[in-house]
């Protein structure tokens, strides 16, 4: 796909005052490719040039009612009108914690910024609650950008290692090796490798951070058993499990992966489709561990953490999942999952859709079930890559790399759906000729 003049013309000016005309490394498609967005309503997006998008990217899953969602925009302008940022308390903080108590069953919340503000919040607070300084990461687990978990999150084919031993590869440069130092790399969904691990070292493990479905790389299920086996452990040891949501939370079910699967962890992150679009992100967990968070004894903070514009939209934002919101989400996806694993079927071409319908994931491989990071590297992206191209040119926007989901609103349509399963199978045939 390549992008129209005006859109051009506007990314030209991008470039000339941000690195590669961007401000995450992930937006950049190419120079001719890559995209500037003139607005968002509901379900579209629209370039400079007025083409029109099926968005199913969502800002990588914020908006989960969907762009400029009037109720959410109401509720900020009304947040507004008294300010944005005190150094203090005001009401649309306590409401949106106590909506976050309320819906995932959490003790005490903490708010933050980002999804990697979060993430790096909980794992500070594991290690002063525990004394201890090192963690267990999952291999492509996505955490955020900071230097403590910026390791194998999808590190390029061969670069790794053995699978029992994994080789520890920073997502790029400026990373210190130290960190590796630190860190306990793991293939996800291998209990017999995580508690061999444990065994050895849980003296020095402050606490397990994983994505309970791995959002990163895409949508894959833990296997049955798995998180309770890893509950079962971080109890016997004494570890702080870190459920990092910020991409389920509030998404796969109203109290997120911890309802999903009935497993409770000690601490949990959330971002993304808590404000619904907003830059807003939540520390949550048991009283045991939050209520030690204070001054002289463990920091946390931010001077926009709170803030009134953020916190309202996720008020608003709550209110809507909890009224049912996540109904419309998941129909769209069943709907999403069966038309394409029809189409695949129908085309002959190996593969099968996972992960829960708001957050569906392609996969494209002879393999019955994808299980951890390595299986992923075995499909086939090249396929997956002609596939998109050839949907991002009709108008349906999934990522374009295939570690990403398929992100679902509650604006997408019936209508919606039937037309990107109709793209999708047309893409299929095309790229099969």
């Amino acid at each position: 796909m390549t992008s129209g003049p005006k859109t051009r013309q506007m990314f030209r000016r991008a470039q000339a005052c941000m690195p590669s005309g961007v401000t995450s490394n992930y937006r950049y498609w190419g120079e001719d490719t890559s995209l500037v967005i003139k607005k968002g309503q509901g379900a579209y997006i629209w370039d400079y040039d007025d083409n029109r998008y099926l968005d199913y990217r969502l800002g990588f899953g914020p908006n989960i009612l969907g762009h400029a969602n009037p109720v959410v925009l109401d509720k900020v302008r009304e947040a507004l009108s008294m300010g944005n940022v005190f150094a203090l308390t005001h009401h649309y903080e306590i409401e949106a914690a106590e909506r976050i108590k309320q819906m995932t069953g959490v003790d005490l919340v903490r708010f933050a910024n980002s999804g990697a503000e979060a993430t790096m919040h909980a794992i500070r607070i594991a290690r002063a609650y525990t004394g201890r300084n090192k963690i267990i990461k999952f291999e492509g687990q996505y955490h955020g950008f900071h230097d403590a978990v910026m390791w194998n999150t999808f590190p390029p084919e061969g670069s790794y290692g053995y699978r029992r031993s994994p080789v520890a590869v920073a997502q790029g440069s400026g990373v210190p090796r130290v960190f590796a130092d630190l860190l306990h790399l793991l293939p996800f969904n291998d209990p017999e490798l995580l508690e061999k691990k444990i065994k050895e070292d849980w003296g020095d493990i402050a606490c397990i951070i994983m994505e309970p479905i791995m959002g990163n790389c895409p949508s894959i299920m833990p296997r049955e058993g798995y998180l309770e086996t890893v509950r079962k452990l971080c109890d016997e040891y004494g570890i702080v499990l870190i459920f990092d949501e910020v991409k389920t939370g509030f998404r796969i079910a109203k109290g997120g992966a911890q309802e999903y699967f009935g497993v409770k962890a000690d601490l949990v992150a959330y971002a993304k489709a808590l404000g619904g679009g907003f830059p807003i992100a939540a520390i949550g967990g048991i009283k045991a561990i939050m209520g030690e968070i204070g001054y002289l004894k463990i920091p946390q903070g931010g001077t926009y953490a709170g803030n009134a514009a953020a916190t309202a939209a996720a008020c608003a934002t709550l209110d809507e999942i909890a009224a049912g919101a996540l109904d419309k989400v998941n129909a769209h996806g069943t709907q999403l999952r069966e038309g394409f694993e029809e189409a695949l079927k129908r085309r002959g071409v190996p593969g099968f859709v996972q992960g829960p319908p708001s957050m569906p994931a392609v996969i494209l491989t002879d393999k019955e079930a994808v299980y951890d990071f390595r299986e992923v590297m075995e499909t086939n992206h090249e396929l997956y890559a002609r596939v998109i191209g050839r949907l991002l040119e009709k108008g349906v926007m999934p990522e374009m790399h295939p570690r990403e989901p398929l992100f679902i609103s509650s604006a997408h349509s019936d209508e919606d759906a039937a037309w990107a399963v109709s793209a999708f199978d047309e893409a299929l045939g095309e790229v099969m000729e």
